[in-house]
């Protein structure tokens, strides 16, 4: 009985024991481990470098480039204009200036319309065309200053021309077999020996007579103030007139010259179908 109840006291002495053992080896443990850990806080070794910690920042929309001033066009190249085809063989010189007095007529302006056209004004009224009676003037003879395969290219020859101090005209006239030709002219002449005076002053070989006794009259007028008014009417629809001296005092406003009258005759037509009224004459 005695030796139990001393083993009983052993026992509760041993695990006392090991009790205290583990509660003061707790302690220092603690102790070295460092502070308690609390969920939520972040932590860091003393060694390791600093943390970085990444944020998500909301997204902004780009801000808009700025508008570019939009660069001016490059100019377009100046095109030097076309040349004149001749319908003789090439090599000849062209026609030398000569003296204004020469002039058969003022220079009526180009033909084409401009590339601008100008503010509407009021349309003067077309000057009336009054017959006049008395013997017409023949002037069966021009000066063939050159031709040309492509209408274009023969207006563009006119200023050349005029600047030599002539007033040239387009007309366009089938050659038959050699086909369908612009003639720049120049003067209406009453012989062949008058038009060839008039061929030796401009001193240019690549000139030449030829006879083109066909015309359409557009009108006969009193005075040439009328006459050139009339031009101006009639020059912006592509055609080209030129005044000639007419019976007495009067002038007749012409366009074309052919050697045919079923030339000047579908000339008449075309001129017909602008609104033009004309009539086919031996010029």
């Amino acid at each position: 009985m005695i030796s139990s109840l001393r083993k009983k006291k052993r026992y509760r002495a041993v695990r006392l024991l090991f009790v205290l053992i583990l509660g003061l080896l707790w302690h220092p443990g603690q102790f070295i481990q460092g502070p308690p850990f609390v969920p939520g806080e972040a932590y860091a070794a003393d060694d390791s470098p600093p943390a970085l910690v990444r944020k998500k920042l909301p997204t902004t929309p780009p801000a808009a480039a700025p508008a570019a001033e939009p660069l001016p066009a490059p100019a377009a190249p100046v095109s030097e204009p076309p040349k004149p085809v001749d319908e003789k063989p090439p090599g000849t010189a062209p026609p030398e200036p000569v003296p204004a007095a020469r002039a058969a007529m003022p220079d009526l302006g180009p033909a084409s319309s401009p590339a601008h056209a100008p503010p509407a004004k009021t349309e003067p009224p077309k000057p009336e065309i009054k017959p006049l009676s008395g013997p017409r003037g023949v002037y069966p003879f021009s000066i063939l200053l050159s031709s040309c395969k492509e209408k274009q290219n023969a207006v563009a020859a006119l200023s050349d021309y005029r600047k030599a101090g002539l007033t040239p005209y387009i007309v366009e006239t089938d050659l038959g077999s050699k086909g369908l030709w612009w003639r720049i002219l120049a003067g209406h002449y009453h012989t062949l020996d008058e038009a060839a005076q008039a061929r030796k002053a401009l001193r240019s070989s690549d000139a030449v007579v030829v006879k083109t006794p066909y015309a359409n009259l557009i009108g006969q007028y009193a005075s040439e103030k009328e006459a050139f008014q009339a031009a101006d009417h009639v020059s912006p629809k592509e055609v080209f007139p030129y005044v000639v001296r007419g019976p007495g005092n009067s002038f007749q406003l012409m366009a074309g010259a052919f050697p045919s009258q079923q030339g000047a005759e579908k000339h008449q037509r075309e001129l017909e179908s602008k609104g033009i009224s004309t009539r086919t004459i031996q010029r």
